[in-house]
């Protein structure tokens, strides 16, 4: 809680890093390190904001980045004897990526995967992207070819871009808890199957049935964040996700049930927009973009989820920033990287 009363979403470990001090790049490079990867200069520019969810086997980097290349070699992968896998998914900028020799420019958007047992490489112009950090023995399960996939380009499947449901995951991530990590992994090493061509129910006797169902839960979720704007209830989710009104009321039961999601969800993405730095919209007009139907409506479901009305909350919210506490620093993140590979 603030000390205002307000229900605080969990905060991301963070670090900015620009040209103004001389060891910026030397502080990300040693980041980037504890991954198992090196990273040079790219340019004369560099400026690094990362910002990073972590909930055990599964944890996600969003960062905006100048002038960097980023690689993964040989010597490098016998040394940390890393295996998890990782997607980067560009939201906008220019990035490129992919094997060694073979890197692609990535639209906003595209996915790739990579599999830390192959080398590999990111070049960074000027970039907005989302890292997902997945375990290699859940991914498998649900996409046993997985590692063929490695420096490609992800294509679309039938429930849509695996892109765009790593932004929503992305913006999804205040709001989750440990107990998600499963279904987090879950759910996104079930689309890399999908892309395979394997369907969820092949794979089901070899995971977690409560993993099963929190990636049911998280690909309502996702669905739901992605059509904010339109008008949603039980049969539209449960169509478009391919399941059973049963399954959808079961897979979100233990957060309120469907109306509670798609409510949570549009504050959510109010709290983001108003957030978001220079931005002078209306609450109104913010309000009607995410879907809800008035701003008596919004003001109350607002004031559910966050203690206090938008109004109250812009200037509030805008302040708050993550603590001395939250600081990304070297020692987390190897933490990190060791529990993805014990």
């Amino acid at each position: 809680m603030t000390t205002s009363g307000i229900l605080r979403s969990v905060a991301p470990h963070l670090t900015t890093l620009t040209g103004m001090s001389a060891n910026s790049f030397g502080i990300y490079h040693d980041l980037i390190r504890s991954s198992g990867a090196t990273t040079s200069p790219l340019g004369d520019t560099f400026e690094a904001t990362v910002a990073a969810y972590n909930f055990g086997r599964l944890t996600l980097f969003d960062r905006q980045l100048i002038g960097a290349d980023h690689r993964r070699e040989p010597a490098q992968i016998r040394r940390d004897g890393f295996e998890h896998y990782y997607l980067q998914v560009l939201r906008s900028g220019r990035m490129m990526g992919g094997r060694v020799g073979e890197e692609r420019q990535l639209a906003p958007g595209d996915a790739v995967l990579f599999d830390a047992t192959q080398p590999m490489r990111t070049l960074v112009a000027d970039a907005d992207y989302v890292t997902v950090i997945l375990a290699r023995d859940l991914v498998e399960a649900a996409a046993p070819n997985a590692q063929h996939l490695h420096g490609r380009i992800l294509p679309k499947v039938k429930t849509g871009s695996l892109g765009e449901a790593v932004l929503s995951l992305i913006r999804c991530a205040p709001s989750f808890s440990d107990n998600l990590a499963g279904g987090g992994n879950q759910f996104i090493a079930g689309v890399l199957g999908e892309i395979q061509g394997r369907s969820e129910e092949s794979y089901d006797d070899v995971i977690d049935g409560n993993d099963l169902e929190l990636a049911r839960r998280l690909k309502a979720e996702v669905f739901i964040d992605n059509n904010l704007g339109s008008d949603l209830n039980a049969d539209i989710v449960a169509r478009s996700i391919g399941v059973s009104r049963a399954s959808l009321y079961r897979a979100l039961r233990a957060v309120g049930g469907v109306e509670a999601v798609i409510t949570s969800r549009r504050a959510a993405r109010l709290r983001s927009l108003i957030l978001r730095p220079g931005k002078k919209i209306s609450i109104g007009r913010m309000a009607h973009k995410v879907g809800f139907s008035s701003l008596s409506h919004c003001s109350r479901a607002f004031k559910q989820v966050y203690g206090q009305p938008p109004d109250q909350l812009r200037a509030i919210l805008r302040d708050d920033a993550p603590s001395a506490a939250q600081a990304l620093h070297v020692e987390r993140m190897q933490d990190w990287y060791r529990a993805m590979n014990d």
